[in-house]
């Protein structure tokens, strides 16, 4: 059974759908008690960062932002023509800890300071895609009725714990959080009004 989440940490995503694993969760839904757990797994290092996964790899669906939206309150219905154009880079959301916020530095989604280096090479790289759409579509809304556009996809979640370490002794903690995005579409719905 899916179990689908508000992602208050990732301000990109409306709700997040975990479809499979019923043990994943995002960092901010996890008890403390997976967590220091997980704080307890972090390799010592002498030097910069040292992570512990908690969940990777986990294929989830995410509801994005509305993108168009339009109402028929009227007795007749409504044709219009509706021109789209968008320009997607399939990207990746990140959420860190407060404790962390000091240590790394963010560019646009980027984090740089290592952190991300540190990570990406426990998950993965994430390779970025340009996407440019033009769309032309007839759109005939019926009488009281709402015409919504929203973006939905499939996305990798990969969590955990980390720790920066210099000589030897635990200096930062906190967690982290990426949501690479894999698939993007666009999902028209209707409803009454």
């Amino acid at each position: 059974m899916p179990q689908i989440v508000n992602a208050s940490t990732h301000p990109d995503f409306d709700q997040i759908i975990f479809m499979y694993d019923s043990a994943a969760a995002l960092v901010e839904d996890m008890p403390d008690g997976i967590i220091n757990a997980a704080y307890k797994k972090v390799r010592r290092k002498a030097f910069g960062w040292s992570i512990n996964s908690i969940v990777e790899d986990e294929t989830i669906k995410y509801v994005g932002d509305t993108v168009f939206s339009k109402a028929n309150n009227t007795s007749a219905g409504l044709t219009f023509t509706h021109t789209f154009e968008v320009i997607n880079v399939l990207e990746t959301s990140v959420s860190v800890s407060k404790s962390l916020e000091g240590s790394i530095s963010y560019k646009g989604k980027k984090i740089s300071g290592g952190f991300d280096a540190a990570i990406r090479k426990e998950i993965g790289e994430k390779t970025k895609e340009q996407v440019s759409e033009t769309t032309k579509t007839n759109i005939y809304i019926p009488s009281k009725t709402k015409l919504s556009i929203t973006i939905k996809g499939t996305a990798l979640l990969n969590n955990g714990v980390t720790k920066y370490f210099f000589f030897g002794i635990p200096f930062k903690k906190g967690t982290w959080e990426y949501i690479d995005v894999v698939t993007e579409y666009y999902d028209y719905y209707e409803e009454k009004i």
